[in-house]
C-alpha cells in the first residue's frame, strides 16, 4: 500500500472536516425537526417560506427555495398530503395556483426551532462576493473531480420518493 503524501494534506483534511462538521450539524437538525415536528426539515423550510411570503406558486417557491420545480413540487404534494398546505386558484389569474398554509402548517411553524438552513443562508451572504464565488466553484469542481458532479441536487435531506415496490412472481 502506498504511503500517503502530506502534499495539501493539510487542506484536505481543514476541507473534509469543514463538510464532516456541516453534514454531522445538518443532520442533527433535520433528525430534530422529524422527531419534534414530524415533519422533513425540506418541509419545514417550504413552510416557513411559505409563512413569509403566502400565495406563491410552485414556480415561485422553487426560486426562494434555490431547487427545483419538481423537488419543491414533490414537497408540497407532501404538505398538502399532511394538511399543512392548501392549493388554491390565484383569485387575479385562475390559470394560476396558489399554496397558502393551512391553521395547522401555521401553528407548526411558530413553534419550529430555527432552521440550520437560514443560518448557511445567512453564513454564506456574510462572505465577500469574492470568497462567495470562489467556495461555490470550488465545491462544483471538487465534486466534479471525485465523479459527484452528476448527483441530483435535492432539497437538504428530503427523502427521495422510492419506486413501488415490485412483487416476485412464481
Amino acid at each position: 500500500m502506498p504511503k500517503p503524501t502530506t502534499d495539501g494534506q493539510g487542506d484536505l483534511s481543514r476541507a473534509l472536516n469543514a463538510l464532516r462538521r456541516m453534514v454531522r450539524g445538518l443532520r442533527s437538525a433535520a433528525e430534530g425537526i422529524e422527531r419534534e415536528l414530524n415533519v422533513s426539515a425540506a418541509q419545514l423550510f417550504v413552510l416557513t417560506r411559505l409563512d413569509q411570503v403566502p400565495d406563491q406558486s410552485v414556480k415561485d417557491l422553487a426560486v426562494v427555495t434555490m431547487t427545483t420545480h419538481s423537488t419543491v413540487s414533490q414537497v408540497v404534494g407532501q404538505l398538502i398530503t399532511k394538511g399543512l398546505v392548501t392549493r388554491t386558484a390565484d383569485a387575479s389569474d385562475g390559470r394560476r395556483s396558489v399554496l397558502r398554509l393551512t391553521r395547522q402548517g401555521a401553528n407548526l411553524v411558530k413553534k419550529s426551532p430555527r432552521l440550520i438552513q437560514a443560518d448557511l443562508i445567512k453564513g454564506f451572504g456574510a462572505l465577500s462576493p469574492s470568497e462567495r464565488r470562489g467556495l461555490a466553484s470550488g465545491l462544483e469542481r471538487w465534486l466534479d473531480a471525485s465523479g459527484l458532479g452528476g448527483v441530483r441536487s435535492t432539497m437538504l435531506f428530503e427523502k427521495p420518493l422510492l419506486p413501488p415496490k415490485r412483487t416476485r412472481t412464481k
